[in-house]
């Protein structure tokens, strides 16, 4: 009897209880100037380029970019072998595991309070957010209830059952929304959530999101659980086969009950004894600005952290953002948790 109360508190707590641009990537330096910052990041567009070319005739200082995948990154910070003066990073819980080595120095950025609001900064100074995103749900429209896709329990309900598509969780945000939902009500709502999920999985969970989407494209499941940013960078790549299997499928950015909306955050951190610490800060503060957060934000179909700046046409015009009450420091004090429990469940 307690199993089933707390099941259907779950089913409740996230369904109000109803009966890249996808442009070409410059290419990376190839070898380190001393004279250079060194900025590692997950991403390199042509607008980013231009931002950095900005930020040089600004600065007198120019900007070296080293692509590495955020996974790799906490492989170099745990091993004692990353270097450099910032870090670009799609996922919190990246930023979390890089605060857990001791690879990172406080800071504060002029433009964090008054223009990134706090609900975006870690309060011990290791992160600050530049963009944001959210795990979203990708579907096939006639395959659902569209009310239901407004809710994160949508995807509870037993008609879905193998019907639902997830990469695998190292590979995606998983993690930092499950320590959302921890956040928001405790780790036992969260834990009924996954296992719940996990028993509508089309398959065990697996690849990238990409796979997921192939799911729904290939008939195999009818919704996907994926990074919604991501899904938007594949629909608008520049590819007309793609953009024209993709408009099949519509996306829905979730809340739950109470309009908490379990987003993640792109972060920016400066690395212990960076050469240039004080360009460094500068850097985070030029990405942060006004004038170019839309700039920024827009070229990945992320939105803006910095108040005055608009969200994309796109994003502006297809999305309702919800904000609700969970801060990114509120995710962050859950992350070890929430790798845990995915982990455990999705072993």
């Amino acid at each position: 009897m307690k199993n089933v109360f707390l099941l259907l508190l779950v089913y409740c707590l996230f369904t109000a209880c109803k009966p890249e641009t996808a442009t070409n990537t410059p290419p990376v330096q190839t070898g380190p100037n001393p004279d250079n910052i060194s900025l590692i990041s997950h991403r390199y567009l042509v607008q980013d380029q231009q931002l950095l070319n900005t930020f040089r005739v600004r600065a007198n200082k120019a900007v070296d970019v080293y692509i590495n995948e955020g996974k790799d990154v906490v492989k170099m910070a745990q091993t004692g072998q990353i270097k450099g003066d910032v870090v670009l990073l799609e996922d919190l819980y990246h930023a979390h595991l890089l605060k857990k080595a001791g690879v990172l120095s406080p800071y504060n950025a002029g433009t964090f309070g008054d223009f990134v609001p706090s609900r975006y900064v870690d309060n011990e100074g290791y992160w600050g957010g530049v963009t944001r995103w959210t795990m979203s749900f990708v579907y096939r429209a006639d395959k659902v209830d569209l009310m239901q896709m407004r809710k994160y329990g949508g995807i509870l309900d037993p008609r879905y059952k193998g019907r639902v598509a997830m990469a695998h969780p190292d590979s995606s945000g998983l993690i930092s929304m499950v320590a959302s939902m921890i956040a928001a009500h405790g780790e036992e709502p969260a834990q009924i959530y996954l296992e719940t999920l996990k028993k509508n999985l089309s398959s065990a969970p697996k690849g990238g999101d990409w796979e997921a989407i192939s799911a729904v494209l290939r008939g195999d499941a009818d919704i996907a659980l994926v990074n919604g940013s991501k899904f938007l960078r594949y629909q608008h790549s520049g590819n007309p086969e793609m953009f024209k299997a993709l408009s099949e499928l519509e996306m829905e950015i979730p809340t739950d009950n109470e309009e908490n909306n379990y987003y993640n955050i792109s972060t920016m951190s400066i690395l212990n004894n960076a050469p240039y610490r004080n360009y460094a800060i500068n850097l985070v503060e030029f990405f942060t600005i006004e004038e170019n957060q839309g700039i920024f934000s827009e070229a990945y179909f992320e939105f803006p952290v910095n108040v005055f700046s608009p969200s994309g046409e796109l994003l502006n015009n297809t999305f309702n953002l919800p904000q609700g009450k969970i801060t990114s420091e509120m995710t962050e004090n859950q992350l070890d948790k929430a790798a845990d429990m995915v982990h455990q469940i999705f072993r």
